[in-house]
């Protein structure tokens, strides 16, 4: 593998340790371009390397990972993803109002596709960053019905 598919690649937690550190090292100059091949959960960067992945992103942080958003939010499909707690933690550095819309963008998603493990974590990252009162009441509310919170 080579260039940035082959660096996510060495992400990758069966890789050598130091195998994972200079690919990190590497991918922390990733242009923002790029940056949603670390962000997206897919072929390119599956779950053996979205620990790595999240640290990335965090260490790149906000505003840089502004337009990720809506995948980061993908990662609460299930908190008990490798990367997620990491991805919280980068999360808490966006401003309430700015980061409101994709919570809730993500609640209309999981809501449609009746996805209760989903509903779950971002009712779980909604009130770990202390968020229900600025969240649209009816759509919270329906998020915290499918999530069993």
């Amino acid at each position: 593998m080579s260039g940035i598919t082959g660096l996510i690649g060495d992400l990758d937690w069966s890789k050598p340790e130091e195998v994972q550190k200079a690919a990190i090292k590497k991918l922390l100059e990733i242009d923002d371009l790029n940056l949603v091949l670390l962000a997206q959960q897919s072929d390119v960067c599956h779950k053996s390397c979205w620990y790595n992945a999240a640290k990335i992103l965090k260490t790149i942080g906000y505003p840089r990972i502004n337009s990720v958003l809506p995948y980061l939010m993908e990662w609460f499909q299930d908190i008990n993803w490798p990367g997620v707690d990491t991805i919280a933690e980068a999360l808490r550095t966006i401003s309430p109002i700015e980061l409101i819309p994709y919570i809730e963008e993500a609640s209309k998603h999981a809501i449609a596709h009746n996805d209760d493990s989903w509903a779950f974590g971002l009712v779980t990252l909604i009130k770990k960053f202390n968020l229900t009162h600025l969240l649209n009441k009816e759509l919270y509310n329906e998020l915290i019905q499918l999530s069993d919170y």
